[in-house]
């Protein structure tokens, strides 16, 4: 969430100094995977003769997208399950791989768990992209305003901000925002905050429970038992944050700078007043990434264009407003990174290590006792021939 939050905030109309611009790209690139706006479409779909329009396919695409990456997580479960129970058979050895040792049971049930727990990793993964792309449907802009005789505004009313020949709300626009938009809309940003909502506060009693913890858990797992239900609070934070950077262009830059910093402000306060993590680390990681967050936005509106378009900052002012920026985040990451490093458990890992490479070793020598027992003498057969072959 936190490279999401940054991406957002540097979607404004911004002018940053060349050096923090890169960064934010390479940041981008990185972060596309879980950003399917970043990929561009017009090789794949016809802008003409498309069965759908142009701007409704990018729209399609884009909500599709973590349905491939849950397909794909599937297909990676069942490759690597059976994988195991293949070379397991064959060398008598088991991968020690908690969620692939062919010792449990492989029921209907298990893999029904394995699907819920892969739709949920992707929701969450992909929520600030499914949102935006759910809020860009109704996203409309103002391109003229009517005028006094003897002049004539070209395009009077709002226009939908993903094909500015489109009035809003008529023709085709109409058709998918009302038909696919709003049913989708009511179910991302409603049924699921509010069934979270509901699950964790009805089964508070049960937060212990090995059955809840193993279908729920990594909802209520960071958090006190008195605030289960945060997660519901964070979707709600991040569809703040998105629709303050979808809708706020009708208000300006400057304005909606404002306010993307009024909602993380807004964000800091809670998580400091409520401290809603069971584990102190966690939550100190927590808050200094929203100071951080905040300071990088507040900061940002440094970069901003001013009302005549010309920029208000020089170039001196600008660079070390960038330099603040990307020190205060680089900062944030590496004390992140160090505090991961810290809680790996180095015994453990060297452990599996040496059982990864003592069944790699095993398989090996198999594979080699296979090829050498069965293909070696049919090749061997094969020379043979071939050389009568030829002497003849």
């Amino acid at each position: 969430l936190y490279m999401h939050y940054t991406l957002i905030i540097f979607s404004l109309p911004l002018e940053l100094p060349q050096f923090l611009a890169r960064s934010i790209q390479a940041l981008s690139w990185l972060w596309a995977p879980a950003s399917p706006e970043a990929f561009n479409i017009e090789c794949l779909v016809d802008k003409q003769h498309g069965p759908v329009h142009y701007a409704v396919a990018k729209v399609l695409f884009y909500l599709c997208m973590p349905l491939a990456m849950l397909s794909v997580l599937l297909t990676t479960e069942v490759v690597v399950r059976q994988a195991s129970r293949c070379c397991s058979s064959r060398s008598g050895t088991t991968l020690n791989i908690p969620m692939y040792r062919t010792s449990s049971l492989v029921t209907p049930a298990s893999y029904v768990d394995r699907l819920g727990s892969a739709t949920v990793v992707v929701l969450f993964f992909f929520f600030p992209s499914i949102v935006r792309t759910l809020f860009s449907l109704f996203a409309c802009v103002p391109v003229d305003s009517p005028v006094k005789a003897p002049y004539e505004a070209a395009a009077v009313g709002w226009f939908w901000l993903q094909d500015l020949n489109q009035k809003c709300f008529a023709g085709f626009h109409k058709t998918w925002a009302l038909g696919l938009g709003v049913p989708l809309l009511v179910l991302v940003c409603l049924l699921i905050p509010g069934s979270i909502l509901w699950l964790t506060l009805r089964n508070r009693s049960r937060l212990a429970d090995p059955q809840f913890v193993k279908h729920y858990g990594f909802l209520v797992r960071a958090y006190k038992p008195s605030c289960c239900f945060f997660e519901a609070v964070v979707l709600v934070q991040t569809m703040l944050l998105v629709a303050v950077s979808v809708f706020g262009l009708t208000l300006g830059a400057y304005r909606q700078g404002l306010l993307l910093n009024g909602v993380l402000g807004l964000m800091v306060l809670v998580q400091f007043l409520v401290r809603p993590h069971a584990k102190k680390p966690a939550a100190k990681v927590v808050l200094h990434s929203y100071i951080c967050l905040f300071l990088t936005s507040y900061t940002a509106l440094s970069f901003l264009r001013s009302q005549t378009g010309t920029f208000s900052t020089d170039n001196t002012v600008a660079a070390y407003m960038g330099a603040f920026v990307l020190v205060l985040n680089v900062a944030f990451v590496i004390s992140v990174l160090w505090q991961l490093v810290g809680l790996i458990n180095w015994g453990d890992m060297r452990a599996r290590v040496e059982v990864l490479c003592t069944w790699v070793g095993k398989t090996g020598k198999n594979v080699g006792k296979s090829v050498s027992g069965s293909v070696l003498p049919k090749l061997s057969g094969v020379v043979q021939m071939s050389g009568m072959a030829i002497r003849e």
